[in-house]
């Protein structure tokens, strides 16, 4: 028997007995779900604009897996125009989100053995600190503060056992009692959610339907008002650089932040924190709309033309945390965070959080909040993307916050956007699996991100988290209108002018409750002068030129009073005009009264039914009352086979022993168009993936680029799905979109399965583990992201070990099939084989136990 010694960390060895694991059981669970296909019937002549998927495999495996797939027949198909049009718009198909989607991980959210701890008095020293909080059984570690009170502390069990989450709440509780002591709380783990002439406005769907271009008439710059966006940090970026101060890296675990230190004045954004390595830049597509540099004739336009942008970065490549989130709250708004001698050079007034947890209220957050708020900031705060109640999602349900929920072009809430009581306002966040203005793009939020070779582009992405910087802009260009008549702008009056101006989102648009409505930045600017609306005529403004229809459907249509009341208020008539003008009616009446410097929604339903195949165009008229002025819309009706297109839906798995990747033709469907891509499928039991793809062009071949993607959860959370024997698992779906290039450079993924050295670039591969396991020899050498140095040897031979966030020391988290997450004993772990079915046995002392983890 040979084994490994991995001191005191890595506690299994290769061994030479031969078990094997039972094969799948023969019942099976069955799977059901509906796919979202991205519809759009013409391509774009403007902005070279691409919207894509990223697909979680390189090249060779995903060659493997289209060639068990190539033998699916009944595809019916056609070809999606997908080329960039426009070289002076770089416009990438890169990775969309958090995002475009981010959706909270749905466990415990406690980071095992974290306490924070809430002082009376100020400038408590750490020793004194360890010494109130001393408990028998445990080691205690300060590991930083939050402000002069908040204070954490990192528990480790005497004994050598992994902390667990409910553990981690029983010494909350203990340690509140602690004399001195005002709270104590969990440290969770939080995860990212006049008219310009840049080049890419025209994209920017998102700003009429809120009513800014009338609001950029009253303000447009915001000039000295400083934006925080708590997030992923900042990049270089010329639609950035001239809006940016200097801002701080609040992430204090050095293999979060991956860039090789702790807190530190540099908030650069090292990217690497989507599943598979790739990275969002989410926080810099948040700055961009806030604050992109506008009216300057390229990119994109931000929605407070001249605001400072202060970035503080809190997320890492493993999401953040509610306790490095508070400091940052904290710092940015001129708190002071005790070891940080750096100050913003201007506190920040208004404060974006794009980003959340699933937790109640908790008293960590409310203490920095309502510090800040008493310093005179606004925070912002997206609503989160999982399409629950918002009561749960953190930091939208605590007080003294805006809270954003996010609507579609349609005005509809958001298919992924939470809702409910905790949710104040919504705004324009996207709807990617639709194309409402069929200018050939998905509708998403354009803004700035980096390309795949890092360098400046721009991206499409949808979620609250997109949401919530236009609110953000909007309270910066509030807060400056505030300043001209000599007035600071409270966070009581800005979200009493935003909810008072809000358009009403009727249930039949926001099932669950979208708050007081989408935002009027116009009317919200209007109140904050208190303008009297006597004193203007009426003047007429739609959302959008264009509607786009595929099928029969119902849309609304945003009208808005831009203007006053003088002689009354704005009356809207809408007529139709064209060939096939018998198909539009308006189920809610084709006059509308809209008032003062308000919107109103118009309904617009379109019947194919007796249209042939093609496309047509009808034209809406609109004449406001008066002088108030008429617009026209162009309603893009299409017909036909564009719609028709089945999806071949494919269900994965990893063998537990070699580590490939695997397919079979009783594990792949067919959901039919004509069924709208519903499907339903019985399984073995297993752990799966699942993936789903419609073939474009015809040919066959499955997963081109360009070709419509999506697997599940979403486009950017690649999550395996348990089937279990005699089980229903429904509404596994998900959205299609467009195909990306594949990126296939050659870089290291520290744990990724190999059969040899050649599989792992620049390093080795450990083929005593199962499926062989890529590493890199880390005395002399940094570990590639999403990866730590561990000593491994009693020679002092440091290896890197592929890292792990969830379900540390309990269970296999987000490592691959047949590994765990071992605990490290920092909170974060790394992943190993099982004991279990792997032919791997456990070095003395340590022995296997019955949920594979050698203790």
């Amino acid at each position: 028997m040979r084994r490994l010694l991995l001191v005191g960390l890595l506690l299994l060895s290769a061994t030479s007995c031969d078990e094997s694991g039972d094969g799948p059981d023969a019942d099976s669970g069955t799977v059901a779900g509906t796919l979202t296909p991205f519809r759009s019937n013409e391509q774009s002549s403007e902005g070279g604009v691409s919207r894509a998927t990223h697909l979680p495999f390189g090249k060779g495996v995903l060659a493997r897996l289209k060639e068990q797939l190539r033998g699916t027949k009944e595809l019916r198909v056609r070809r999606a125009a997908l080329e960039q049009t426009d070289p002076g718009l770089p416009i990438i198909p890169a990775p969309l989100g958090p995002p475009p989607l981010a959706r909270i991980p749905q466990e415990d959210a406690t980071i095992p053995g974290d306490v924070v701890v809430r002082f009376e008095e100020s400038g408590v020293s750490p020793e004194r600190v360890l010494s109130a909080t001393a408990l028998p059984g445990y080691r205690a570690v300060h590991k930083g503060y939050a402000s002069e009170h908040l204070h954490l502390v990192g528990f480790e069990a005497e004994d050598g056992h992994a902390v667990t989450a409910g553990e981690t709440r029983e010494l909350v509780s203990r340690l509140a009692a602690v004399p001195g002591v005002r709270f104590t709380d969990r440290n969770l783990r939080m995860y990212k959610t006049a008219v310009p002439d840049d080049k890419g406005y025209g994209l920017q769907w998102h700003y009429p339907t809120i009513n800014l271009p009338a609001a950029w008439d009253i303000e447009s710059g915001a000039d000295g008002v400083v934006v925080a966006v708590i997030d992923t940090g900042i990049v270089s970026h010329p639609d950035l650089n001239a809006h940016v101060v200097q801002g701080y890296d609040m992430i204090a675990d050095p293999t979060n932040a991956g860039d090789g230190n702790g807190r530190d004045p540099n908030p650069l954004d090292e990217g690497g924190d989507e599943p598979q390595g790739g990275s969002s830049w989410h926080g810099s597509h948040v700055a961009g709309t806030v604050a992109a540099v506008t009216n300057n004739g390229t990119g994109v336009a931000g929605v407070a033309w001249n605001a400072q942008l202060l970035p503080v970065r809190v997320l890492g490549t493993k999401g953040g945390n509610s306790f490095d989130i508070a400091a940052a709250i904290a710092w940015a708004t001129g708190g002071t965070v005790p070891g940080i001698s750096q100050s913003p050079a201007r506190a920040a007034k208004v404060v974006n959080m794009s980003l959340g947890g699933t937790a109640p209220p908790q008293a960590l957050y409310q203490d920095a909040i309502d510090a800040a708020v008493a310093r005179g900031a606004i925070i912002v705060v997206a609503a989160g993307n999982e399409n629950v109640d918002a009561s749960n999602s953190t930091p939208c349900n605590q007080e003294n916050v805006i809270c954003v929920g996010s609507t579609g072009l349609s005005g509809r809430r958001s298919s992924f956007s939470n809702y409910g009581a905790r949710v104040d306002v919504v705004a324009s966040g996207g709807e990617m699996r639709e194309d409402l203005n069929g200018d050939g793009y998905a509708d998403g939020v354009l803004s700035t991100v980096l390309d795949d070779n890092r360098q400046p582009a721009y991206a499409f992405s949808q979620g609250t988290s997109m949401a919530s910087p236009h609110v953000a802009g909007v309270v910066a260009l509030m807060a400056a209108t505030a300043a001209k008549l000599t007035a600071d702008l409270t966070s009581a009056q800005a979200e009493s002018a935003l909810k008072a101006t809000a358009t009403p989102i009727p249930a039949a648009q926001c099932t669950g409750g979208c708050g007081a409505g989408l935002i009027n930045a116009q009317a919200a600017l209007r109140r904050i002068q208190s303008t009297d609306p006597s004193l203007e005529l009426p003047k007429l403004s739609v959302s959008t030129t264009t509607l786009f229809f595929q099928q029969s459907a119902t849309q609304q249509l945003t009208l808005s009073n831009v203007g006053g009341n003088q002689g009354g208020n704005l009356v809207v008539t809408a007529t139709v005009s064209g060939p096939q003008q018998s198909a539009v009616t308006f189920p809610g009446g084709s006059t509308k009264t809209v008032p003062a410097f308000g919107s109103t929604a118009l309904d617009v339903a379109v019947n194919t039914a007796g249209l042939t195949d093609g496309d047509y165009v009808v034209t809406l008229n609109l004449v406001g009352s008066g002088a108030a002025g008429s617009a026209t819309v162009a309603l893009k009706i299409g017909v036909g086979s564009s719609s028709d297109l089945d999806a071949v839906v494919a269900f994965v798995w990893q063998d537990a022993v070699s580590g490939e990747w695997e397919a079979a033709d009783e594990a792949i469907t067919v959901a039919r168009a004509s069924r709208g891509y519903a499907y339903s499928l019985a399984l073995a039991p297993r752990t799966y993936y699942v993936l789903a793809t419609i073939d474009d062009d015809e040919d066959g071949e499955l997963f081109e680029d360009g070709e419509r993607t999506g697997f599940w959860r979403n486009i950017d959370s690649f999550e395996p799905l348990d089937v279990e024997t005699g089980a229903s698992t429904p509404n596994i779906s998900f959205d299609l979109l467009p195909l990306a290039p594949i990126d296939d450079d050659p870089t290291l993924d520290v744990g990724a399965s190999c059969g040899g050295d050649f599989d792992c670039p620049g390093g080795f591969c450990n083929t005593n583990f199962p499926g062989g396991y890529c590493s890199l020899v880390c005395n002399a050498a940094a570990c590639p992201t999403g990866s730590k140095c561990y000593v491994v040897s009693t020679s002092g031979l440091k290896n890197c070990l592929d890292s792990c966030s969830r379900e540390v020391g309990t269970g296999r988290g987000d490592c691959r099939s047949g590994y765990l997450c071992y605990s490290d004993g920092t909170g974060s772990g790394f992943c190993q084989p099982s004991c279990i079915g792997t032919g791997l046995s456990c070095s003395s002392p340590a022995t296997c136990r019955s949920d594979g983890f050698c203790r």
